[in-house]
This record gives structure tokens, sequence and C-alpha cells, in this order.
């Protein structure tokens, strides 16, 4: 009976409307299909995006891998070169009170030092240079940050004209150095180029 019944659905049918029902399973199965092999297509897409992704990095492991060593040699050495003291930054405008003309530098203070990590620490110092020419100014700065040995930096500048007529200045200037923990910093170098 369910087969007379199903034949009778079908032969009570127009032959248009047997067309149409045949053209909707037709396309119900090309559109099926379309979508699967687009979804096909994406996943291929992103596998072949993660191999690429996984040639460039064994190819910079064959043809970097000697460029990777050698800037780690240099970090070392950069570390190595920051001093495991803070710079004397009082000696140091004392000095800098003989070679630039004109300076002389008041309310000097040390401020705190920081501990930034990675066994580095922040020494700051804080001075006023009062009725200075922008020239001297310009001399002053880089006789401090020249210096060899230290690096040092200006953190902080503040500059305030005395009257728009002359070319005299008042600089509030907060100098920075740091100071390495003996050898801590090697030692993250060396952990670092294990893995």
């Amino acid at each position: 009976m369910a087969a007379a019944g199903g034949a009778g659905f079908w032969a009570g049918l127009s032959p248009r409307e047997r067309v149409y029902i045949l053209v909707l399973v037709i396309v119900f199965f090309v559109m099926g299909t379309l979508v699967l092999l687009y979804f096909r297509g994406n996943a291929l897409r992103e596998t072949e995006k993660e191999i690429e992704k996984y040639r460039f990095a064994l190819d910079d492991v064959h043809t970097r891998g000697a460029v990777y060593k050698a800037k780690l040699e240099q970090k070392k050495a950069r570390e190595a070169a920051i001093s495991t003291e803070c710079a004397q930054f009082a000696s140091l405008l004392d000095e800098a009170r003989l070679a630039v003309e004109g300076f002389s530098p008041t309310n000097e203070e040390e401020q705190a030092s920081v501990d930034i990590g990675g066994g580095l620490t922040k020494c700051a110092y804080k001075f006023d240079a009062k009725d200075i020419t922008l020239e001297n100014l310009t001399k002053l700065l880089t006789f401090l940050e020249s210096r060899p040995g230290q690096y040092i930096s200006t953190e902080n500048l503040v500059v305030r004209s005395l009257s728009n007529a002359e070319d005299r200045l008042n600089a509030d200037i907060t100098l920075v150095t740091f100071k390495r923990e003996g050898g801590a910093a090697t030692g993250d170098a060396e952990v670092e180029e294990k893995p």
C-alpha cells in the first residue's frame, strides 16, 4: 500500500510539477556539494598557511641561525658594558662645571634607585641649571650623555625662558643611568640561548 500511495502521489502530479520537484532535488544536491567543497577549500587553505609558516620557520633556523647567535653575542656584550655601579653624578657635574661655561648646578638631589627587573637598577639625579644659554645647555647635555663607560641619558628636561629679550634659560634636568646586578644580565642571556 505504501508503494501504491507513493506511486499515486507521483502519478497524481502533472509533468510540469514532476520537473519542478526533480529540479528542486538536483539543486539541493548541487548546493550541498558546493557548500561541502567551500568548507573543504577553507580547511585546505588554513592547512597550507600553517605548512607555509613551518617552512618559513625552518628556513629561518637553517639560514638565520648564525645571525641569531651573533645577535645573542651582541646582546651579551651590551649587557656586559652596563656598569655594576651607578654614575657618580656629583663629581660628573663638577667636571661639567669646568667644561661648560656659565654652568652652575643648583638644587641637586639624588633620587631613590628603582629596580626595573632583569637585574637592572635605574639611578636618577635631579638638578637645576639657572641662567644658562641654549648653546651651553646643549653642550652640557652632550657632555653628560657622552661619558665613556656609562649609559647616561636625560629622562626629564623642563626649560623656561627668563625673558623674551635674552637668550637665558632656567632648566630642570633629571639624569638617569643604569647599573646591573653582578652577573644577572649575562645569566639571562645564557638562559635565552638554551631553548
